[in-house]
């Protein structure tokens, strides 16, 4: 076993359980359709949080193998009968599967992927953006996190095309061919899940004290002017078949 203590931990995993979005059935349904799963099949969902992905997902398959390397995002998983929750990484693959697919959502850019498409034991893969982070959508919440860490905030976590076609390269020189598609859709964030969102892509020292969370909310709310915000999220696949 093997974990890398990236930082999803205490009130940060708490606030990823509750607030980050997952994916739509619609999301799920073109997954399960672009991979051709079956209820025969057995799944491994790599980097899966809180269950944002494997817990749909499920419904379709025989069975999921959800592994992550943080103990405290793996206590807010649900308990599912045919979901086992691993705690584990990136560099434990070589030892599990086989696997008719392997599922990668939102967590690739913390992986070796070329180790992992080089030694995966599967004949499918997914990976996946839901979106991009907040502070790349609206320059609103990105001013916001800047005055508030006092430093730019550029991390693209993955999603943007440089960074998903450096995947597709990858998957080339693994063997694979794959193809990129992707679903838009909207999500409605009130000030307080807009936060608590935000929160979740904090580490737990650079989270803001509970003292100062309100001031941040209001920040967030005289930025943009509004209660709400609606997220226009397109989530990018990277698919083999």
């Amino acid at each position: 076993m093997s974990t890398t203590g990236l930082g999803f931990s205490g009130e940060v995993a708490d606030f990823y359980a509750r607030f980050r979005p997952g994916y739509p059935p619609p999301v799920v349904d073109a997954l399960v359709a672009k991979l051709g799963l079956t209820r025969d099949h057995a799944v491994l969902d790599l980097g899966c949080g809180t269950g944002q992905l494997a817990a749909p997902l499920s419904r379709h398959v025989r069975r999921v193998l959800a592994v992550d390397p943080e103990p405290d995002m793996l206590a807010h998983a649900p308990a599912l009968p045919n979901v086992e929750w691993h705690l584990g990484s990136d560099a434990d693959v070589p030892d599990l599967g086989p696997f008719e697919a392997v599922v990668v959502g939102q967590a690739l850019h913390w992986m070796d992927h070329e180790r992992l498409f080089r030694e995966a034991r599967t004949e499918k893969f997914a990976i996946i953006a839901n979106g991009t982070p907040l502070w790349r959508q609206h320059p609103a919440i990105r001013r916001v996190l800047e005055d508030w860490f006092h430093r730019p905030i550029t991390a693209d976590c993955g999603t943007d095309a440089v960074a998903r076609q450096r995947y597709a390269d990858a998957l080339s020189r693994a063997g694979y061919r794959s193809h990129e598609w992707a679903i838009g859709y909207t999500h409605e964030h009130t000030i307080e899940e807009l936060a608590g969102s935000l929160f979740s892509a904090m580490s737990p020292n650079t989270l803001p004290k509970p003292h100062e969370r309100p001031l941040f909310q209001e920040k967030l709310h005289r930025a943009l002017r509004s209660g709400t915000y609606v997220e226009p999220v397109t989530v990018t696949v990277i698919s083999t078949s």
